[in-house]
């Protein structure tokens, strides 16, 4: 192979990578990816041409908070979440002495297609969140996990999208942080289709003896905006562009 036709196929392992992360987000979908109850989803169609607004119009129909605790022989765990569909969430949890521990939350809304022709959603979502996370004794372990993502999940559970938000291990030493994040894409529905779109904030912490962490994420001011239109004609094969 010559070195044009090397550098060529390197940049295509590199175009690869690029858009896979895009769908796939850091390490992969993981914890919290997937709703345990599923809301009635809102009716839109390809005539409404109006942005749903939320929680402005109405309220977050997903609002979970799952936790779990599990200390050690001699340790103590503790974990708590709560999930508000105002558009606010947040998860804590900690081990001294040995344990786990899992909190997290998931925020968000159901849509469905109403109308008997494909439709084109344009979906932004908005948010600003805190993260922490901190072990003791400092050693670089993945004793205390913190991840804040983004799904959209068909209805036959299909995953559509998967957008990393943040994301931090103290394997890479203590941190805190604060940020907001603007994300937006673009869903086809067909007729009768449905979507589920969520945030998920999640906290695991697991240790051995003798060791301790924690780890927390605070979710504020999510906004969910959705636009739907008829989609756009699907060229057949053949078809010249003019």
């Amino acid at each position: 192979m010559t070195n044009a036709r090397c550098r060529v196929a390197a940049l295509q392992v590199v175009v690869g990578t690029m858009l896979m992360a895009l769908v796939v987000g850091c390490n992969g979908a993981g914890v919290l990816s997937e709703l345990k109850v599923r809301p009635q989803p809102r009716a839109v169609s390809a005539d409404d041409g109006n942005a749903v607004m939320l929680p402005r119009d109405e309220p977050f129909a997903v609002a979970l908070a799952p936790s779990r605790q599990s200390p050690g022989l001699v340790g103590k765990a503790d974990a708590n979440s709560s999930a508000n569909r105002d558009g606010n969430a947040e998860a804590a949890a900690s081990v001294e002495d040995g344990g786990s521990a899992q909190a997290g939350f998931q925020l968000g809304h159901a849509f469905e297609n109403s109308a008997d022709r494909q439709v084109e959603l344009n979906v932004r979502v908005h948010c600003s969140y805190e993260t922490s996370a901190e072990a003791t004794p400092p050693s670089p372990l993945p004793d205390a996990k913190v991840s804040l993502k983004l799904f959209a999940r068909d209805g036959r559970n299909r995953l559509l999208r998967n957008f990393c938000l943040a994301q931090h291990s103290t394997e890479e030493g203590a941190a805190v942080s604060t940020d907001e994040k603007d994300v937006r894409f673009v869903l086809h529905l067909g007729p009768r289709e449905s979507v589920t779109i969520f945030v998920a904030g999640n906290v695991e912490i697991e240790t051995p003896d003798e060791r301790s962490a924690r780890g927390s994420i605070k979710l504020s001011g999510l906004t969910m905006e959705v636009t739907s239109t008829m989609a756009p004609p699907v060229e057949a094969a053949g078809d010249e562009r003019s």
